[in-house]
């Protein structure tokens, strides 16, 4: 059984450093990737997506039609090239950084080939997962863009836009790595944050997911989703609890 965890896995880009200073190189990479070919090398075990906000979580609301294209429909890669070269940017060297957690050298690599066919130079850096957050999240790495990912701490959006607002963004052990600090996306984090009445204010929320989106801030992967394997003894339709959080509830399983 397949079940989904509510977590956002996603590339980032600097807008404060070229080529992704202009908005236009951004907006290239988004039509480019194939978000299809990302969930094949994650087994199939991740749902494409044009948000950033997982489903499951308040504000959450599907952004349809996506600005690029239909996340589970082919890229438009002609598009992105016009876009690049439009922006002056054929040939700008980006490096991708990626971490040695499987699958994370395939996807790093495969956005890698995106850039460099879109007419970017780019090339992968993938270093070890134990030093690899605290490296692209110090500002003296400088680093253009990399993988992302974000499992839920707590079920608040806010616990997402602390990854994209300006709350996120420090000299070291930053986790706003493509260093977003768009005022409208932050004014409604700091007005929401600590909203505990999470309905009344999804609509706010969704608005805000939006914005980015449409900002072309980062380009959104998709929702990891898990595979659950019991014996054939385990009544599973009965006894197999997930929590949003915590996963399988252990303490719920049982026998036929």
């Amino acid at each position: 059984r397949e079940f989904s965890v509510v977590d956002i896995r996603y590339f980032w880009m600097d807008g404060n450093i070229p080529p992704f200073d202009d908005e236009r190189v951004r907006q290239a990479v988004n039509f480019a990737v194939d978000k299809r070919a990302i969930s094949r090398l994650y087994g199939g075990l991740m749902q494409p997506t044009c948000n950033f906000l997982p489903p499951n979580m308040p504000g959450y609301e599907e952004i349809d039609p996506c600005p690029y294209g239909d996340p589970n429909e082919p890229p438009d890669v002609e598009r992105a090239r016009q876009l690049i070269q439009e922006a002056g940017a054929e040939g700008e060297k980006v490096t991708v950084w990626g971490n040695t957690d499987n699958p994370t050298p395939k996807t790093t690599e495969y956005m890698t080939d995106v850039l460099n066919k879109i007419g970017l130079d780019a090339e992968p850096r993938i270093i070890d997962a134990g030093v690899f957050f605290q490296t692209i999240g110090n500002a003296k790495t400088k680093a253009q863009a990399g993988y992302g990912g974000w499992f839920q701490d707590f079920p608040h959006p806010a616990n997402f836009f602390q990854l994209v607002t300006e709350v996120g963004i420090a000299p070291t052990n930053a986790i706003n790595y493509g260093d977003v600090n768009d005022p409208e996306i932050t004014g409604i984090y700091e007005e929401l944050k600590q909203e505990a009445e999470l309905e009344s204010v999804a609509d706010q929320w969704a608005e805000a997911d939006r914005m980015l989106i449409e900002g072309a801030y980062l380009v959104p992967w998709g929702n990891a989703k898990e595979a659950l394997h019991l014996s054939e003894r385990m009544d599973f339709e009965n006894c197999a609890l997930i929590h949003p959080l915590y996963k399988l509830d252990y303490s719920s399983l049982c026998l036929k």
